[in-house]
């Protein structure tokens, strides 16, 4: 599990868009991919040249430029990520308090301060994840946006596995990690070995809480939020069950907004096969056991092993 220390980022592309049923979102280029700007994009990934957490801010022109990051709140260590213009999700177990602010940013650089109203875990409604929705006192603007969730059968998103996603983390900073595992309810990320070490963090202590995105049919969807550090571990959002008790929380809270959910392109699916193709396969088991020693009862003398920690994942 991901402690304390300062957090921050997140990700969308061109534009911001009011998530109130009824609205059209504002798509991005559709010829823009996350497995592309892994091959190709520079190795400066900070979103911004200058950040000022109640004033303006200047964003990095270069390939963050490409997605709109305009609703992360990352004004204070624990981060949050509109998933309406009235609610935020955040980390669990490092969440904002009542009363807190939450300061975003739109595209002009213009701050929008508003404070969290209420906070209910996903636990209330029975499902235990390390996710909490907040409420905040006031609608966002149009120009911060609001993202939204894939839409999936559990086969379908078994088959992310391979393919590339965009991770934030405190330093205001973007990676590409690729997705390796996804349950019913997480999903965990691996180093891509064939990319540059710039795309690639080590998610450390403070992390917790920032998010992951896949982008899909032009939307930059929300997967994750961080649990686990190294590449990256958490909660996915992906999941039936995480939409359905998200829903309810979000009615409660203010129903006057709805959660908006995105299906998986033909591209995210063909990359994600090129990348498990890509994969190292496991290791064959051994088919032969050992043979037992010709002096079963003799205790030779040695110094106990070291215990060997195995990382979560790649």
């Amino acid at each position: 599990m991901i402690a304390r220390s300062s957090l921050l980022p997140t990700f969308l592309l061109f534009g911001g868009c009011s998530l109130i049923a009824g609205d059209t979102p504002r798509l991005h280029d559709p010829s823009l991919s996350i497995s592309e700007l892994a091959r190709t994009g520079d190795a400066n990934s900070a979103v911004f040249k200058s950040y000022n957490p109640n004033g303006p801010v200047r964003w990095n022109q270069g390939w963050p430029w490409k997605f709109d990051l305009t609703g992360i709140g990352w004004d204070i260590s624990t981060t949050v990520t509109a998933i309406t213009p009235r609610h935020v999700v955040m980390a669990n177990h490092y969440h904002r308090k009542v009363g807190d602010p939450a300061v975003f940013h739109d595209r002009k650089g213009k701050p929008h301060r508003r404070v969290i109203q209420k906070i209910v875990p996903t636990s209330k409604f029975g499902l235990k994840s390390d996710v909490a929705v907040g409420l905040l006192d006031r609608p966002l603007p149009d120009s911060i946006r609001s993202y939204p969730l894939i839409k999936a059968t559990q086969e379908e998103a078994k088959k992310l596995v391979g393919t590339h996603a965009l991770v934030t983390e405190q330093d205001r900073r973007l990676f590409i990690h690729q997705i390796y595992l996804v349950s019913e309810s997480f999903i965990r990320f691996r180093y891509d070995p064939r990319l540059h070490d710039s795309k690639k963090k080590r998610l450390i202590s403070g992390d917790s809480g920032n998010p992951s995105f896949l982008l899909t049919h032009g939307e930059l969807a929300l997967i994750e939020t961080h649990t686990g550090g190294g590449p990256g571990a958490g909660p996915f959002y992906g999941s039936t069950k995480m939409i359905a008790v998200l829903r309810k929380i979000i009615a409660q809270l203010d129903s006057n907004y709805q959660l908006r959910t995105v299906g998986i392109d033909r591209t995210v699916m063909k990359e994600a096969e090129a990348g498990r193709a890509a994969m190292p396969k496991p290791p064959t088991p051994a088919t032969s056991r050992p043979k037992p020693s010709a002096h079963p009862t003799s205790t030779p003398s040695r110094k106990p092993r070291p215990r060997v920690v195995i990382p979560a994942s790649p």
